[in-house]
């Protein structure tokens, strides 16, 4: 595949086709990205350029049913008191 063609199809999708593509990826349902949901986590921490003390709070305040470790936890208290 050239890049014109790579172009070309890049130029054609939509906002509809990317937010499906992303929730595909996110759900595990793409068998090319086996670790999606980390894979989704990633850019979008990268997207919208949060500062490395940020995405570890979002880490830590995220929805998950396991909480955040305690290794995380202490980076950000200890970068509280700094």
């Amino acid at each position: 595949m050239d890049l014109n063609n790579i172009k070309d199809q890049v130029s054609n999708l939509t906002l509809y086709d990317l937010k499906a593509g992303v929730r595909k990826v996110q759900n595990g349902m793409d068998p090319q990205f086996p670790n999606g949901r980390s894979l989704a986590k990633q850019c979008a921490l990268a997207v919208m350029n949060y500062t490395e003390m940020e995405s570890k709070v979002r880490e830590a305040t995220n929805n998950e049913p396991w909480g955040a470790s305690s290794t995380l936890m202490q980076e950000i208290a200890n970068a509280t008191h700094s």
